[in-house]
């Protein structure tokens, strides 16, 4: 048994731009033309893309790795290499074990089958029996929350829906290796927050998991190993926090050359502006270096406008650490107008009290345009995590997630007004004495 779930040593997959078949016909014009027009080497070449050029890495029995990077660096391109939808240029790649994938909404599900017909047909693609699929039947649809709709064609779910039955398959079945790709995004909070759980539990148990997101919360959540992925190549590689530090060094080196290019005349790019750090700020700090839940606090949001931006929106969100979203600020509700000047500046939310219980939590902004109905860059910015000190025990049940600022106080009656029962009481009384002397009157 090797002490690895999967090994790609110095993978390389190249696509050809434009070639949507490899049929016999296409060869042989291919070959024909390359021999007619000897020159025509040179444009075939500016064809070609290298996906991902020389990636090694070992993934370890029982490990969570995340691989983080911009969109078309090459990641989803090693998830489909790993569940062997595709195969390498060169390079050798080894999986050991069962595998299932969640690449991409919807993969392995037809759209004319219900619910139920999925999960069977699912589950055949992954190398199960019919019998383990309707042993662990039950436990899949209780897990996907479907139990209403799972004998409807899977074309009349929600994408959300079919992100719930897909993992819900994927993580029930409990594989050797399980591949996420961006798919939780789709779900709701309360159900990221079961699948996150069921990370936890599946990584217990001894499965590996690949995992690629853009939320960089979840990747800290649950990965202790990240690959920063970088057109194609393996940029660099370690524990999850050190990779995720150099990735936002390089962003924060882009947004300086983006500032750059817009100071010189040169466009910075489709985006208007960054944020370039978000920093939350107490009063004072304790040596533990914790805020105090009752005090003060301001959340300075650093920015970087490559034009001057007269008319947009500030979003800023506080989460605690277990994902929970323990606020909302919107600069549009507030009636505050946002301006960003050309260049760099800064701008202060600033709370009279920061009114949260004790945890651990972190800032995220986001900028909306000017009706505050889109955010105009997908990835939002986030703070540095901070602790807060309050009065309730962390992460209880019952200690909810903000202190509000109240006053107690007991209400004394006053000594001649006597309590409401016993009012009642005496009326009682005087009934009864009336009615006796009634009947003893004849009346």
């Amino acid at each position: 048994m090797t002490d690895f779930a999967a090994r790609f040593e110095h993978v390389s997959k190249q696509y050809r731009l434009g070639l949507t078949r490899e049929s016999l016909p296409t060869l042989v014009s291919r070959q024909l033309r390359r021999a007619l027009s000897p020159g025509s080497s040179n444009q075939n070449q500016q064809r070609i893309l290298w996906a991902l050029k020389d990636v090694s890495f070992d993934l370890e029995r029982g490990q969570c790795l995340a691989l983080i990077g911009d969109n078309g660096a090459g990641k989803t391109t090693i998830l489909k290499l790993l569940a062997r939808i595709t195969r390498p240029t060169s390079g050798s790649i080894e999986v050991s074990g069962r595998l299932a994938a969640l690449i991409e909404l919807g993969a392995g599900f037809h759209p004319d089958l219900t619910g139920r017909e999925n999960i069977y047909l699912n589950g055949t693609i992954l190398g199960l029996s019919r019998e383990y699929v309707r042993k662990h039947f039950d436990e899949i649809v209780a897990f996907s929350e479907l139990e209403t709709f799972i004998d409807t064609p899977i074309k009349r779910y929600s994408s959300g829906m079919a992100v719930r039955l897909g993992f819900s398959v994927a993580a029930c079945i409990e594989p050797d290796i399980l591949l996420v790709d961006e798919v939780l995004a789709v779900g709701d909070a309360s159900f990221r927050e079961k699948c996150l759980s069921r990370i936890q539990t599946l990584l217990k148990r001894g499965t590996s998991i690949v995992f690629v997101s853009h939320n960089l919360y979840m990747v800290q959540a649950i990965c202790r190993k990240a690959i920063c992925v970088q057109k194609g190549q393996a940029k660099y590689a370690g524990d999850t926090m050190s990779v995720i530090e150099r990735y936002e060094q390089d962003l924060h080196a882009e947004r300086t050359e983006k500032l750059a290019r817009s100071e010189s005349g040169t466009q910075g790019g489709s985006i208007p502006a960054d944020i370039i750090s978000v920093q939350v700020q107490g009063q004072s700090r304790e040596a533990s270096g914790a805020l105090e839940g009752q005090e003060a606090a301001e959340i300075r949001i650093h920015y970087a406008a490559y034009a001057t931006l007269p008319a947009l929106n500030l979003a800023v969100f506080i989460i605690r650490s277990d994902g929970v979203t323990c606020a909302m600020m919107r600069s549009k509700l507030d009636r505050f107008s946002v301006e960003l000047k050309h260049g760099r500046g800064e701008i202060v939310l600033s709370l009279d009290r920061l009114q949260l219980a004790t945890g651990t939590y972190f800032a995220e902004v986001e900028i909306t345009n000017e009706s505050d109905s889109m955010v105009l860059k997908p990835a939002p910015a986030r703070s540095a995590w901070f602790a807060v000190k309050g009065r309730g025990r962390s992460y209880d049940d019952r200690s909810g997630v903000f202190e509000p600022r109240g006053r107690w106080a007991q209400v004394a009656l006053p000594p001649e007004r006597e309590p409401v029962h016993a009012v009642e009481a005496a009326l009682g009384n005087c009934w009864r004495e009336d009615a006796v002397g009634a009947r003893q009157r004849g009346d």
